[in-house]
C-alpha cells in the first residue's frame, strides 16, 4: 500500500506512489523504497524527511521531499476501518478513542 495517504498524486505531476521496504540503519540513503506508478516500479534510496511533528518532536516517517502531507498528517482508511471496528469490540485495548470521543 502506498504511504503517502490519498490522493497524493493528484496535487503533484510526478507524485509516484511510494513504500518503505526497509531502514538502512543509518547509513545513506535512510531505507530504500519502491517508488510506483501505472507504468514502472524501482527500488530507490531516498533521505528522510527531516521534519518533526511540532506536538510532539516525532520525525516524518517518510522521505525526503514526499509529495504528500508529513507521516502524521497522513491517514490510512483501512487501517482507520480496522482500527474502529476492534476499538468497538475490544475498547478497553483502545482507551486513547475513548477519550477522543471515538469507539
Amino acid at each position: 500500500l502506498c504511504e503517502l495517504g490519498e490522493d497524493h498524486e493528484n496535487h503533484k505531476v510526478d507524485a509516484d506512489h511510494a513504500a518503505m521496504l526497509w531502514d538502512e540503519g543509518g547509513r545513506y540513503g535512510g531505507a530504500v523504497w519502491v517508488r510506483w506508478n501505472t507504468e514502472r516500479a524501482e527500488l530507490v534510496p531516498l533521505p528522510w524527511c527531516s521534519a518533526l511533528d511540532p506536538c510532539n518532536e516525532e520525525a516524518c516517517g517518510l522521505f525526503a521531499g514526499h509529495p504528500s502531507g508529513h507521516s502524521w498528517e497522513v491517514i490510512d482508511p483501512t487501517d482507520e476501518a480496522i482500527t474502529r471496528v476492534l476499538a468497538e469490540q475490544y475498547p478497553h485495548l483502545f482507551p486513547e478513542r475513548r477519550e477522543e470521543g471515538g469507539g
